[in-house]
């Protein structure tokens, strides 16, 4: 257990600050910038820390124990953690649990990534809520020095405009399909070849493919196709991942996923993959005042009598009536029971056989109700 005391402080733009303790590594340079969302799964903080589709964001955890379970690297959604800061409650200092081999303040010192504790993680969320996603910050010191913190804040960018997926070339998560195909004895020869285009993508959602018969290969999500000596004719269909960032801005991933629909394959997009399929078939995408981040999100179909719980992680979304404009009429839509956001569609007929889903159906964590997309993917071969 640390017995050292750092002062900290997380501030927004207007000056708003909240006081704790830092725990994890030291904010580097001025302080550890992002733009401040929460998350309101109650377990599963290994999952969230190492999902790429948080890059860039600061995550204030709503459930108030943080950290009880330790850290284990079975657990990890990608090789390392993403966020740019972590804001929470209570951190749990003595960790229990026979699989853990560190605590999340030693992770987070390893992975140069701050975090802050003691901090009212209730008045935070209400004022992401009542004020929307916006950027802030953690600094070493006081709310003394808050209007010189809060100026710093103010001159960064926001996650608008923001292309946060060039670094995602799918060595990793080949490495990973490598690795675990060895571990369950799995002969790739026995499974369906998809393509993978990475944009962030996360373990369990290549698991879940594996485990339908797939053998995913992966590819730079935002790199030309034709630059990676990419060849559809030798792939059965094609899987577009989640990632981070404002997808309009994905140009290349974009044109990506256009060439790869119009081949007639069938296609299944998650989250920004969904958000990007929708732009390749003209539609729009706009930013959500405070995003949807958490393991309770109810999506109710058009086509599907009960409502589902999905795990949920985006800041955009699709604008449901410009897609309805521009796809066909044979179309089916899914959307957020609680603000009515589109939460997906499906394209089954004529030149498409296109599953798409801004949710999570990987989970990891979260609930299992989703899982059956990938079912319904496997049915389109």
């Amino acid at each position: 257990m640390s017995s050292e005391i750092r002062p900290g402080v997380i501030v927004f733009a207007d000056g708003t600050f909240f006081e704790g303790r830092l725990f994890g590594a030291a904010p580097q340079g001025q302080g550890a910038f992002g733009e401040a969302v929460f998350q309101t799964a109650m377990s599963g903080y290994q999952e969230i820390l190492t999902d790429p589709s948080y890059s860039g964001q600061i995550v204030c955890f709503t459930y108030p124990s943080f950290g009880n379970y330790g850290i284990n690297k079975e657990d990890f959604e990608s090789k390392k953690a993403w966020l740019s800061g972590v804001v929470v409650r209570d951190l749990c200092e003595i960790p229990s649990n026979f699989r853990s081999t560190q605590t999340v303040a030693e992770f987070l010192t390893e992975q140069n990534i701050s975090g802050i504790t003691g901090v009212d993680t209730r008045a935070v969320v209400r004022k992401i809520r009542e004020g929307g996603a916006q950027t802030a910050g953690i600094f070493a010191g006081t709310g003394k020095d808050a209007a010189r913190f809060a100026a710093l804040v103010a001159a960064e960018p926001s996650m608008d405009g923001k292309n946060l997926v060039r670094g995602f070339d799918g060595v990793d998560a080949n490495a990973f399909v490598v690795t675990y195909l060895q571990a369950q004895n799995i002969a790739k020869e026995t499974l369906t070849p998809i393509a993978v285009l990475d944009f962030g993508i996360k373990y369990n959602i290549l698991r879940e493919l594996i485990q339908q018969g797939f053998y995913p290969q992966v590819f730079a999500g935002d790199t030309p196709l034709a630059e990676q000596g990419f060849d559809a004719n030798k792939f059965q269909g094609f899987f577009f991942s989640n990632g981070p960032g404002d997808p309009a801005v994905v140009t290349n991933g974009v044109a990506n996923i256009r060439d790869l629909t119009a081949t007639g394959k069938p296609c299944l997009g998650i989250c920004l993959g969904h958000q990007m399929l929708a732009l390749a078939l003209g539609a729009k995408t706009y930013k959500l005042k405070f995003g949807h981040h958490g393991g309770n999100q109810p999506v109710k179909a058009d086509y599907r009598k009960q409502v589902i719980i999905t795990s949920q992680n985006h800041g955009f979304a699709v604008d449901e009536a410009s897609l309805k404009a521009v796809t066909e009429s044979d179309a089916r839509f899914e959307v957020n029971a609680n603000d009515l956001s589109a939460e997906g569609f499906r394209i089954l007929g004529g030149r498409y056989k296109i599953l798409s889903v801004q949710y999570h159906p990987e989970a990891a964590p979260g609930p299992r109700d989703a899982a059956i997309v990938f079912s319904e993917f496997r049915g389109l071969f």
